[in-house]
């Protein structure tokens, strides 16, 4: 992660992208992401960006200099993953029920409005945030060396570069998701299953079964690291797959760092506010 240490906006945005592939950000974020994008089905791009609101809740005041902050979740990873991993069972269990976390007053004004589960996505999203705050100290040097050049709002679009790069490859693949709209294809439609339990049917909808899934399995494993007390485990070849990307975006960032700082910002930026244009014109 050394080309963090720039205090660059473009080197931020690909460190984010980097850190995305860390063990403990890849563990939880990405499949907290995939099980929520099948149980919605449609408007991914709107689920991404409550998505990345769940995520910037957490690293973006930690990257602003919350430094107790980033402590708090270092100082409790194993409890924090426990906690996350039960999290990920109960939404599991809900996801082959075919329910979700839904807003209480939710019956009230729209019947069907459970089905988005916007509040169980902001709730991945601040888990993962929490959990992925292991790669906090790391933007914590971008931000210092952003605040110490004297420049707050510098600091404030480094920050939101590096948390944009993190989920920039979700939003990407949300973009295409809905462009194409694949959740008529049907793969993404399914079916209706029913599976017999003695004299109890359940039907449940293939796609929540493979959410449900998602969220078991690494309900299970986030369960099983943090009783053990091993949070930062990852497997060899997810390590190196790190190292590689790492050198990749120090290549990259070699030849971009030609291009000024404001105009990355502003690029990254237009780029965002396109996106989330692209959510208001979906029904």
């Amino acid at each position: 992660m050394d080309i963090l240490f720039s205090a660059s906006i473009i080197a931020s945005f690909l460190a984010g992208m980097v850190a995305l592939f860390a063990p403990c950000c890849i563990t939880v974020l990405l499949p907290a992401y995939l099980g929520s994008a099948f149980r919605e089905k449609k408007n991914i791009l709107k689920m991404s960006f409550i998505f990345f609101a769940g995520i910037s809740v957490v690293l973006i005041p930690i990257g602003m200099g919350a430094a107790g902050l980033a402590s708090v979740f270092s100082n409790f990873h194993k409890e924090l993953y426990i906690f996350g991993g039960v999290f990920m069972i109960i939404l599991a269990y809900l996801s082959f029920l075919g329910k979700g976390i839904s807003l209480p007053f939710a019956k009230k004004i729209k019947p069907k409005l459970n089905s988005a589960h916007p509040k169980s996505v902001f709730f991945l999203g601040i888990l993962s945030g929490a959990a992925t705050s292991c790669c906090a100290p790391v933007l914590a040097g971008v931000m210092t060396l952003a605040v110490i050049s004297g420049t707050f709002w510098k600091a404030l679009i480094v920050t939101f570069a590096y948390v944009f790069g993190m989920t920039f490859p979700l939003f990407v693949t949300a973009y295409f998701y809905d462009k194409f709209k694949l959740e008529n294809s049907k793969i993404i439609q399914g079916k209706l299953l029913s599976f017999k339990f003695g004299t109890k049917k359940l039907m449940v909808h293939s796609t929540n079964l493979f959410a449900g899934f998602i969220f078991l399995v690494v309900g299970v494993t986030m369960l099983a690291l943090g009783l053990r007390g091993d949070a930062f485990w990852a497997p060899s070849f997810q390590v190196k797959v790190g190292e590689a990307l790492n050198r990749w975006s120090q290549n990259v960032f070699s030849v971009l760092d030609n291009v000024p700082d404001f105009i990355w910002g502003i690029i990254i930026i237009s780029f965002f506010v396109f996106l989330f244009y692209r959510t208001k014109k979906q029904k």
